[in-house]
């Protein structure tokens, strides 16, 4: 283990009263150190964060609005608000990172179908966000700042933050579960089916990004008019940093990845927006 991986499971175990042995470590992610973890009895999620970070302050929050959602999200089991150590601990949710052989169309079926149910959830009283336009000096952010105004005035739901398939988790083809609630939110909707579609064309599967929004748009029973707008804003968030998001890609097991890759396929997108 490294010492990082060493002190979140110490934490935990202090945090819990009792004995953590490590069980696997989770390499989807690069915002938090997070391994699985057991008792010998139960097994719990554990989350360390740089100090510094408020997510143990906001999240567990966002994560008792979840609870209609049941075994499809983590459960809150404990967490240190402390902005030296921030920790959280949940439950597992069932399931793993998508098999890369998982054809495109079932990924935006089930992401669509997921993400349905989140968005009838309440998100008031939760941070707004985006609190700002995206900054950078791509014509495409210079678009999304010009709109920005009427862009943030769509309606307001809880919403997700990162809703990309390496944050779904997966039982063959059926999703079984969503985590990592760090950017959960007050935003409109737009903001993670962007973000969704946006993560399908990375995959290389720009039709699936259409499909997933079809699919969405019929379970809701009504068409979403700002997605192009908010597929401008996802490309502004990413179009300086795209490159930095390859070892997610590769920590569920896109070996095919590549930097360049990740910027062709954005680039190619962008072009059409």
């Amino acid at each position: 283990m490294s010492t990082a991986q060493q002190h979140a499971l110490r934490s935990a175990s202090v945090l819990l009263g009792r004995e953590l042995r490590l069980v696997e470590v989770f390499t989807a992610g690069q915002h938090a150190t997070t391994l699985l973890a057991s008792d010998g009895k139960d097994e719990f999620v554990v989350r360390s964060f740089p100090a510094g970070d408020d997510t143990a302050t906001t999240e567990p929050e966002v994560l008792r609005r979840l609870s209609a959602l049941g075994e499809q999200v983590p459960r809150l089991i404990a967490h240190r608000a402390d902005l030296d150590d921030p920790l959280i601990v949940t439950t597992r949710v069932p399931g793993s990172t998508p098999d890369p052989t998982l054809p495109a169309s079932t990924i935006a079926r089930e992401m669509a179908r997921a993400l349905v149910r989140i968005h009838a959830l309440d998100g008031t009283c939760l941070p707004p966000t985006p609190a700002a336009p995206p900054v950078g000096d791509s014509s495409i952010a210079h678009r999304v700042r010009n709109g920005f105004s009427q862009l943030i005035r769509g309606e307001r739901v809880l919403s997700h933050g990162d809703f990309w398939c390496g944050n779904a988790l997966w039982s063959g083809e059926r999703l079984t579960g969503v985590v990592d609630w760090t950017g959960g939110s007050n935003a409109p909707r737009g903001r993670d089916l962007s973000w969704c579609r946006q993560d399908l064309v990375l995959l290389g599967f720009p039709d699936a990004a259409a499909e997933f929004l079809d699919e969405y748009e019929s379970l809701l029973d009504r068409r979403i008019t700002d997605t192009h707008a908010w597929d401008l804003h996802a490309a502004a968030s990413a179009i300086e940093r795209v490159e930095t998001w390859l070892p997610n890609y590769l920590g569920i097991g896109r070996t095919e990845m590549t930097a360049e890759l990740l910027r062709h396929r954005l680039d190619e997108w962008n072009a059409e927006l």
